[in-house]
């Protein structure tokens, strides 16, 4: 079973200006949180889907596969799964077609692998006849949608709604959206660091 992850990184963000490249412990956000998945072990190939030639850049800098997407997928309205197709059919012709895409937030620097490699194991112990899933979607404490990553088969990542066989994960992350979101986040992080020194 092939496992791919794709993260959408697009250069503006509307709430907070370069959300995705600013520094969490010197290293641009969603390398950062890239990076933890990284150290997933069920995950075969990673990739930053992008519009932006700043975030390519950065990508040959850490030595990340990247897919460059066109800009008209990089706006305010773009849906994720907009994306999410995009990179699939870009990769289908490089004849890469995987079995499960994760979906991960950029946004979601609290992320630890364990996250998710227990989404992942939950997945596809569920992802058989008597008991279908196609895809899972995580939800914080209060059983709200953090979106921090959703995972689903390579027909789910089709689907333009939901699919009606759907798993949910518990995570509680943050997702940053806002300037008090990244300064809180931010600290929290280094303080772990410091702790664990």
């Amino acid at each position: 079973m092939k496992t791919i992850l794709i993260m959408p990184v697009k250069k503006n963000s509307s709430r907070l200006k370069n959300k995705n490249i600013l520094p969490i412990l010197d290293k641009p956000m969603f390398i950062f949180t890239l990076f933890e998945a990284m150290k997933c072990k069920f995950i075969d190939k990673f990739y930053v889907s992008t519009e932006s030639e700043e975030i390519i850049k950065i990508c040959k800098n850490y030595k990340v596969n990247f897919i460059k997407r066109p800009k008209r997928l990089s706006k305010k309205k773009t849906e994720k799964q907009e994306v999410i197709v995009n990179a699939l059919d870009q990769l289908k012709k490089r004849k890469i077609i995987p079995n499960v895409i994760i979906s991960l937030q950029a946004n979601s620097p609290e992320l630890k692998k364990v996250h998710l490699e227990k989404a992942f194991k939950f997945f596809i112990k569920k992802l058989h006849p008597n008991a279908p899933i196609k895809e899972l979607i995580t939800i914080n404490s209060k059983n709200i949608q953090d979106a921090a990553f959703r995972i689903m088969t390579y027909k789910a990542a089709f689907q333009r709604t939901l699919s009606t066989k759907l798993g949910v994960f518990r995570t509680n992350l943050t997702d940053i959206h806002t300037k008090q979101d990244y300064l809180f986040i931010k600290k929290k992080i280094e303080k772990k660091r410091k702790k664990n020194i």
